[in-house]
């Protein structure tokens, strides 16, 4: 197996200043770790006259116009950049960015979620979703800040969030946060969280019920066994890469965004089943984006 790399990547982008945030990220790692990226922009076929009150680029001249301006600013700070334009016609927006990141065969995807539809909202729980999904690619998704703009300056990372949950599908982050932290370079927090008593699942917290010092004691034995297996993971790191290590208990959201003001970048996987709580699973990656400003990596786990 190759070893994971996130170098060529598709960045879509719609003409607002909007879907433009996830530039300076995007091309801070691009920046540190070498690569292009390959600005993207898909027409579709009945486009609003206005996007998030900016004028919408409907045809491919217009188009072509909008993202060699971006590419040549990238160039100055030396990002290699590529312009691709292809029209939706009757495929659904995702599909197509799926489609193209298979056909340029990228390492990742990235992408600014807002809005409500089509590239006029990279909405997670829609579009950067089914580009997720669809693509099964790494994709770097960061939240859109209305009174957040500013210049294309390549953004630093120095600290890396990596969430896990005691499975090995949430194991499969690390190698890419592994070479990121050692090609940006930035330290590292391998973090999980595991339940209190108030926590617990609805089919573990009968027992708690009948049996609270035993279920306390259990959870006791579940934080000294994520600290174990987090050291254990720490020991695999690249040389010379710091790692630290973090066991919280509580609600997984509401721990891990705590731990964001202590990260750039948080690299995780989109779900993972096993451990106690099963942590990872579901709808934690949206939610926790709902929460915070700094931009997920997310893995998928086909």
């Amino acid at each position: 197996m190759s070893a994971p790399s996130f170098s060529r990547i598709l960045v879509p982008l719609d003409g607002s200043r909007l879907a433009e945030q996830i530039l300076p990220i995007v091309s801070g790692i691009v920046r540190h770790c070498g690569g292009e990226l390959i600005l993207l922009h898909v027409l579709e076929p009945a486009p609003p006259e206005q996007i998030h009150g900016e004028p919408h680029l409907a045809i491919a001249e217009e188009a072509a116009r909008y993202l060699e301006n971006i590419s040549q600013q990238l160039v100055t700070h030396t990002i290699a950049t590529r312009i691709v334009i292809i029209s939706a016609d009757r495929e659904a927006v995702a599909a197509c960015i799926a489609h193209q990141a298979r056909a340029l065969e990228v390492d990742g995807i990235a992408l600014t979620n807002h809005g409500h539809g089509g590239l006029r909202g990279l909405l997670f729980g829609r579009i950067a979703q089914q580009v997720l999904q669809q693509a099964e690619l790494p994709t770097l998704v960061v939240r859109a800040l209305r009174n957040r703009h500013g210049t294309l300056q390549p953004a630093s990372f120095q600290r890396l969030l990596v969430p896990l949950d005691g499975s090995l599908e949430s194991e499969r982050a690390v190698p890419l946060a592994w070479h990121l932290a050692s090609c940006l370079p930035a330290r590292v927090l391998l973090a999980q969280i595991v339940p209190t008593l108030e926590r617990l699942s609805l089919s573990e917290s009968a027992p708690a019920v009948f049996l609270p010092s035993a279920t306390a004691a259990l959870l006791e034995l579940e934080r000294e066994r994520a600290e174990q297996e987090l050291q254990q993971m720490a020991a695999t790191a690249p040389a010379g890469t710091t790692v630290t290590i973090a066991v919280r208990q509580g609600d997984v959201v509401d721990e891990l965004a705590r731990l964001t003001t202590e990260a750039d970048l948080v690299v995780m996987t989109t779900h993972g089943r096993a451990g106690l709580p099963g942590w990872l699973a579901g709808s934690v990656a949206a939610r926790l984006l709902e929460r915070i400003s700094v931009p997920l990596l997310l893995v998928p786990i086909s």
